[in-house]
């Protein structure tokens, strides 16, 4: 894949981003709907995932590709579960968070939709506050992978090869090959999960073709 190439569906993920928000927001029936995380602060760039609190409503899942639902990265009397999207060439990571509606929502939240004011603590400190739901059983091991494999990617494509690496080792990647290598091999193991493995798929080639050969190969 070519520079350009990726360069261009990487702004057509930021795109893609921006639809698929505003058309989910408008979807989803709660008291309050809020963004969070980097975009919701203000932070974020074309890599960024979307975080999403639902405050007494429900998730909208509908056209994923995977879910991860992993109850105690969310509030307890709530939930999270995190799912990937196909916005057109590149897949787009959601982290959902089901939030009761007497919890306070974190700060440096950006509301969308209904009503409510944000907090004083930001979002680890909140789900310490109102505590964390209770862990269910280990996620099937190559849908966490699927989940995993953008999110240590995009590191790469930022300079942050230490967080890179760290992700990388936490998915079990060969330590000799590189870290942008070793995720390649991670994704060589799924089983099964067409779609959403064509889709990480390209999301490494494009990282790959944006960081060059050098970062791709860090840390061999």
């Amino acid at each position: 894949m070519m520079w350009d190439e990726a360069r261009s569906m990487v702004a057509e993920l930021a795109r893609g981003r921006a639809r698929w928000l505003a058309e989910t927001v408008s979807a989803v029936r709660a008291e309050g709907v809020w963004l969070v995380g980097s975009l919701g602060s203000g932070r974020g760039d074309e890599w960024s995932d979307v975080d999403v609190i639902v405050v007494g409503g429900d998730c909208l899942l509908d056209g994923n590709l995977l879910t991860l639902e992993m109850p105690g990265n969310g509030p307890a009397g709530g939930g999270y579960v995190g799912a990937m999207y196909d916005v057109g060439h590149l897949p787009l990571w959601v982290d959902w968070y089901q939030w009761p509606s007497d919890a306070p929502i974190p700060r440096e939240s950006r509301l969308l939709a209904g009503a409510g004011t944000a907090g004083s603590l930001d979002l680890s400190e909140t789900l310490e506050l109102v505590g964390r739901g209770l862990p269910g059983s280990a996620p099937d091991p190559d849908v966490f992978a699927l989940a995993m494999l953008p999110l240590a990617a995009k590191h790469i494509a930022r300079g942050d090869f230490e967080k890179a690496a760290a992700m990388a080792s936490m998915l079990n990647a060969p330590s000799d090959v590189g870290v942008g290598a070793g995720l390649s091999v991670v994704l060589s193991r799924v089983e099964g999960h067409e779609a959403p493995s064509a889709a990480v798929r390209r999301y490494l080639e494009v990282v790959r073709a944006i960081a060059g050969p050098g970062p791709w190969l860090a840390g061999e």
